[in-house]
């Protein structure tokens, strides 16, 4: 099949739409789903499910059908793409509480929350973007930070979870709230 029958029945798909016909819906995005998944996965913190934020990069999908423009020289996946990724991102925000108290669960017998620990006191988490500090951590420090401040794990719970001792947890926090220092300071 060639580029341009497909474009000319995504242009039709778009058109209906566009007209109020829902049932295009499905149709038109139904090809994006790996696309979704991917986006999705990249994006995703552990404590955000995947289908949740694909299901959000729907609703931007739907959100840029309904505003595409066919006369602009521009493949509908190029214009849709930044909308599915904006109710991507908006999803995470509501999951973390619109960014201002994503860390907010108590942490240990003290009750500080981690943005306390890392800043030594309050914190505007979405100015320092303390997510997508999350982010470049690895797999396995993400899960320790979900493990010890979103299920309130202590280090021990932590350690028996990861198959490690509570020492080598203790270090690999220590490590790991350091390097969120870090990235916060960037």
């Amino acid at each position: 099949m060639t580029a341009q029958p497909e474009a000319r029945q995504e242009e039709e798909l778009i058109t209906r739409v566009q007209r109020g016909d829902t049932s295009a819906y499905e149709e038109l995005l139904l090809p994006y789903a790996a696309l979704l998944h991917h986006l999705a996965r990249r994006l995703r913190l552990s404590f955000v499910a995947e289908d949740e934020l694909v299901q959000a990069g729907y609703v931007g999908m739907m959100r840029a059908a309904e505003r595409f423009d066919a006369r602009k020289d521009v493949r509908f996946s190029t214009y849709a793409v930044p909308w599915a990724l904006g109710e991507m991102k908006s999803a995470l925000r509501r999951a973390t509480d619109g960014g201002t108290r994503v860390l907010s669960i108590e942490a240990g017998e003290e009750g500080a929350s981690l943005s306390d620990i890392l800043s030594g006191g309050e914190i505007d988490v979405e100015a320092l973007s303390l997510r997508h500090a999350l982010m470049r951590l690895s797999e396995r420090e993400r899960e320790l930070i979900e493990l010890r401040f979103f299920r309130d794990r202590t280090q021990q719970e932590a350690a028996r979870e990861l198959g490690k001792s509570q020492t080598q947890i203790s270090r690999m926090e220590r490590r790991t709230l350091d390097r969120l220092r870090e990235l916060l300071k960037d």
